[in-house]
């Protein structure tokens, strides 16, 4: 990837993956084993200041064909009271390692999957685990991804009875073509119905928009932004489609619906309107893809008001850290990532005889101190100089960043490091381009594997942008 001066035009090609982890979890990985895991987690506290929880729930009462994160079917509702009683399990397990309430917990957050799926009994089962094990007392934020086909009064006053602050649910579209193209069931009277509920009892509601489909136009977009904020939400996330994961069934069914390629360049144009449209609408962006409604509205980057505190520790300082439960999740801790076991039958058996399946992955410790420049500069749009250990950074690292100030996408002052606005068009590819090369051949390789995939396909007109060399 290499900075390009052309305009609002700064790199040569889009990075087809627009978030993702670091350190990677495939550097130096190894069976977990009760041995390591006492090791790695029993000295996890040290140097750690705040920390994040993470929850996976993986049912799903059918596949959107969009979605690249672990999910499956059910039969019935027994598999998923196994499935809980499990995760439980998992707390408790990790407890005899860790003191949990050695360090604050500050964001929670239950994602899926369909984490709506779960009855108000295992509501209630999984947050009394919480509140036994955890130090909640500085809990700023507790999320939980909804399905709109399953929210519920009874289960709305479980999530209020647990702490629940902020509820989440996938619009995507309200296009009825999409809708129909990424297989989502629910009826534009259900989206109304239920988003009415959710606003009913909870201050913060979120909604994801995909954009940047072939065939999209900017008028779709806009009509799906304003018929999400006609639902008066209080958060508005909105991101450009992932060709490179989703399934192969939606690339034959988009290729069989149109020949329209939308191209790397309209992309971004669309990300400029979408922005200025957003902004005179009462919204803020908070970081590199989601907005929240506020008065204050300004010529700020990114609003100060507001903070997705969960991703403050996803993409955050070297002292935020966040421990995953279930199948698949991740723990991102100081010179460890922990994956959990994908499978589902796996993870309850295991769970059940007090066995914990994982992936470990060691990193160098200097890596989770580039992280505030890499990940929460870009992502966040700002990173205080204080708390990063500005003398530990890599001669490279800092020879990007210079370049990155010299395009004019960050500013750097005596306390901070901030995106500017052009820099904010640019966060992901910002992200990518700060890595260090080993950490970029890896998820360049991801991006390849994905695409061995029979049936996926993405065209070199959605990566590579119309620069000097090709005007």
């Amino acid at each position: 990837m290499k900075l390009i001066n052309n305009g609002i035009i700064k790199f040569d090609y889009q990075f087809p993956i627009y978030n993702f982890f670091f350190p990677n979890q495939t550097l130096n990985s190894f069976e977990g084993d009760k041995n390591s895991i006492s090791q790695i987690l029993g000295s996890a506290n040290s140097g750690i200041k705040s920390r994040a929880l993470y929850f996976h729930i993986p049912f799903c009462e059918s596949i959107c064909t969009f979605c690249p994160f672990t999910k499956g079917l059910y039969k019935n509702h027994d598999t998923i009271d196994r499935y809980v009683k499990s995760l439980i399990n998992e707390i408790h397990y990790k407890s005899r390692f860790i003191d949990y309430k050695a360090v604050p917990i500050r964001a929670i957050f239950f994602g899926g999957g369909t984490p709506s799926l779960l009855s108000p009994e295992n509501i209630i089962d999984i947050g009394e685990a919480i509140k036994e094990n955890f130090d909640l007392s500085s809990l700023q934020e507790f999320s939980f991804e909804m399905s709109i086909n399953s929210v519920t009064k009874e289960g709305i006053d479980a999530l209020k009875e647990i702490g629940v602050t902020h509820t989440r649910f996938g619009l995507q579209t309200m296009d009825p073509t999409w809708r129909k193209l990424f297989n989502l069931g629910a009826s534009i009277d259900t989206i109304e119905k239920s988003s009415h509920l959710l606003v009913s009892n909870f201050d913060y509601v979120l909604c994801d928009i995909i954009y940047g489909m072939n065939g999209e136009d900017e008028e779709a977009i806009i009509s799906d932004i304003d018929k999400a904020i006609a639902l008066g939400l209080s958060n508005i996330d909105i991101y450009p489609i992932n060709n490179v994961v989703t399934s192969s069934k939606l690339h034959k069914a988009v290729r069989d619906y149109t020949d329209n390629i939308t191209s790397a360049t309209r992309k971004l144009s669309m990300k400029v309107l979408i922005d200025l449209h957003m902004r005179n609408k009462g919204f803020m962006p908070h970081n590199g893809h989601g907005y929240i409604k506020t008065k204050n509205i300004s010529e700020q980057v990114v609003t100060s008001d507001y903070s997705f505190i969960y991703h403050e520790h996803v993409y955050g300082y070297g002292d935020h850290d966040f421990l995953g439960f279930g199948i698949n999740a991740i723990s991102s801790l100081r010179g460890y990532v922990i994956t959990n076991t994908t499978g589902r039958e796996k993870y309850i058996e295991s769970m059940g005889r007090n066995d914990y399946l994982c992936k470990i992955s060691q990193h160098d410790t200097l890596l989770d101190e580039m992280k505030p420049i890499i990940l929460r500069l870009p992502y966040h749009g700002y990173a205080d100089k204080t708390q990063i250990k500005m003398d530990l950074m890599p001669e490279k690292l800092r020879k990007r960043l210079s370049e990155l100030i010299d395009s004019g996408l960050v500013v750097d002052d005596e306390s901070s490091l901030q995106l500017t606005k052009l820099g904010w068009y640019w966060y992901s590819n910002i992200m990518f381009y700060l890595m260090p090369e080993f950490e970029q051949t890896l998820l360049k390789k991801i991006v390849h594997e994905e695409l061995k995939t029979p049936g996926r396909f993405l065209s070199k007109k959605e990566v590579v942008y119309i620069s000097r060399s090709n005007v």
